[in-house]
Order: structure tokens, then C-alpha cells, then sequence
């Protein structure tokens, strides 16, 4: 969790330093931040990182929670703290994963507005660049946090802690069923929300057919694990960014919150074909024949999104910056 932080913190960082540079850089006689092409960069750097700040803001208000539930059920502080981190290890694990590949991304794409100047030890963003490295490595490698998300949930559910195989079952039941056309609620952000529900549904979908069809191999089919976790850690942020986004509407009104539902709409439309991409790896290494057929069909209608115009949105997003 504390390494979620400190890398969203480094992100910022190298963001600002780099809405800095491009401004004040000039090419063709005008700034380099006027160019759609720095834009695009500038604003992917900002969506990544409000996602990111939204994770972890949220899995810490539910390790506040329980941590304050214990201590008022008379739980001695030592074990209350522990207790509350243990109950969240699966949203810590993959907001280690997120932060430290955000941190990478950030850096890389700041040294590259930066150009050949980036690469100079004259400016601090090459040293962010080679201190990044190290954080997809220590903590637990990003390999080892992305088999514990899937290990955490399954090791759960044979404890009986949560029901997988009761939901799993019963989007499996839903691939049979004719699938509904259009959306009848018509409430404030019904698409987005039907869209992460849908989300959540393919992971199941996927991790309920590899647990039924593997059994005990699943444990050594490393990359079927990871493949599911990374669906997992895409539906958490893409849900963390919308919930974020729906309660500064209700907080300012939708035109005040414009920028920011504009950060959560292009993360939750790029987050569709990321996990679609996720799935079928998955689907395609474990199942063969009608099953897998049906299996992509279903992932396809859970991936589903309304078209956005992410380059209009990015420009937004770049001209508030």
C-alpha cells in the first residue's frame, strides 16, 4: 500500500516537472505542449495517475474502517492494524502492481517530451528515470503480487471468506440466456456502471471456467493468473476512477466536474479492450471448442462499450493541465 503511494507520489512529480518543460519548450516557433502529440502523452500520464490516486484512497478508507471496527469490537491495537491489512492484501497487491508500472510508464513517456535533454544528467528526469526501475522489483516483484491477487481470492473462497463459484455459476448460466439490447435504466451514469458490473462479470466468467477446468494445475498455470489479475487490477481502477468522478458530480454539479469525468470516461473505455485482451489470453490458453467459443462470445458482450472520442477528451484533459 505505502508503495502505491510513494510511487503515485514520484508520478506527480515527474508529471508537473514535465507540464513545466513542455510549456516553456519551443519547436516550429511555438510550445511543444500546443502539439497534439504532447498532449496525448501529457494527458495519458494524468488519467494513469488520478486512477491510481483513486485506488488507493479507497482501499485505505476500507483498511480505516476496519481497523476502526476492531479496535471498537476491543481488539488490541497491534492486532487490529494487522487484521485490517490482511482483510485488504488483494487490493494492496495489485495497487503495488498499478503504482510501480504507472511510475515506469510516467518516467519513461517524461523523458521522452523531455527528449535528448532527458537523457542529460542536467535534468532530474533521468535520474527519475533510472530510480523507477527498482519498485516493480522490491515489495514483492510484480510477477509475485499478480499471482497472489488470483491465490489470495481463491485461497478465500475454498475458506468460504466470499463466494466465487455461486457468481461465476450464475454468469455461466447468463451466457446461455438470450443477452437484453439497450439499457432501460436510465439513471445518471447507467452505461458506466453497467459497464464496470459487466467487467466484473468477465473475470468471473474467465476465473470460474479456469478453476473448474484446471483444478489444482491452475496453481502452475502462472500465465492463466496473471492474465486473470491483470482483468482485476484494470476493473478495480476503471470503478475506483468512476465511483471518484460520480461523487464530485453530486459534490459540484457535472459541469464543474467535467475534467475529471473526462479522466474517468477515457480510463473506463481504454480499460474495456484491456481486459477483453486479458481475457482472451486466458480463454484462449485453457479451452478449446464450443466452450471456448461461447466463452469469447460472452467476453465480447461483457467488454462492450459506448464509442468515446478519447482525443477530444485527452485535449480537454491536456488544456486544464
Amino acid at each position: 500500500m505505502k508503495l502505491g503511494a510513494a510511487t503515485l507520489g514520484g508520478a506527480r512529480r515527474a508529471l508537473s516537472v514535465t507540464i513545466q518543460y513542455a510549456k516553456t519548450r519551443e519547436q516550429f516557433k511555438k510550445p511543444i505542449a500546443e502539439f497534439g502529440a504532447i498532449q496525448q502523452k501529457l494527458a495519458e500520464m494524468t488519467i494513469r495517475n488520478w486512477v491510481a490516486e483513486a485506488g488507493l484512497y479507497r482501499a485505505s478508507m476500507w483498511i480505516q474502517q476496519k481497523e476502526e471496527e476492531l479496535l471498537a469490537a476491543g481488539k488490541p491495537v497491534n492486532e487490529a492494524l494487522l487484521a485490517a491489512a490482511e482483510e485488504y492484501a488483494i487490493e494492496c497487491a495489485m495497487i503495488k502492481v498499478f503504482g510501480s508500472e504507472l511510475l515506469d510508464y510516467v518516467v519513461d513517456e517524461s523523458l521522452q517530451v523531455h527528449g535528448g535533454n532527458g537523457f542529460s544528467d542536467e535534468y532530474n528526469v533521468s535520474r527519475a528515470y533510472r530510480d523507477s526501475r527498482i519498485n516493480r522489483i522490491y515489495e514483492g516483484t510484480n510477477e509475485i503480487n499478480r499471482l497472489l491477487t488470483v491465490d489470495m481470492v481463491l485461497k478465500r473462497a475454498m475458506k468460504g471468506r466470499l463466494d466465487l463459484m455461486g457468481p461465476a455459476m450464475a454468469v455461466q448460466k447468463e451466457l446461455m440466456s438470450i443477452p437484453e439490447f439497450g439499457n432501460s435504466d436510465d439513471s445518471a451514469f447507467a452505461e458506466e456502471r453497467k459497464a464496470i458490473q459487466q467487467f466484473k462479470k468477465s473475470i468471473l466468467m474467465v476465473a470460474g471456467a479456469a478453476v473448474q477446468k484446471l483444478m489444482m494445475k491452475l496453481e502452475s498455470e502462472q500465465e492463466i493468473l496473471m492474465h486473470i489479475a491483470d482483468m482485476a487490477i484494470e476493473t478495480f481502477h476503471a470503478e475506483s476512477g468512476m465511483l471518484r468522478a460520480m461523487k464530485l458530480v453530486e459534490q459540484k454539479g457535472e459541469a464543474n466536474a467535467a475534467y475529471e469525468l473526462d479522466i474517468a470516461r477515457t480510463y473506463l473505455y481504454d480499460a474495456a479492450d484491456k481486459i477483453n485482451k486479458s481475457g482472451k489470453d486466458a480463454i484462449n490458453a485453457f479451452a478449446s471448442g464450443d466452450e471456448q467459443r461461447m466463452m469469447l462470445l460472452g467476453l465480447k458482450r461483457f467488454t462492450k462499450v459506448a464509442p468515446f472520442n478519447t482525443k477530444d477528451a485527452r485535449r480537454r484533459i491536456a488544456a486544464k493541465l
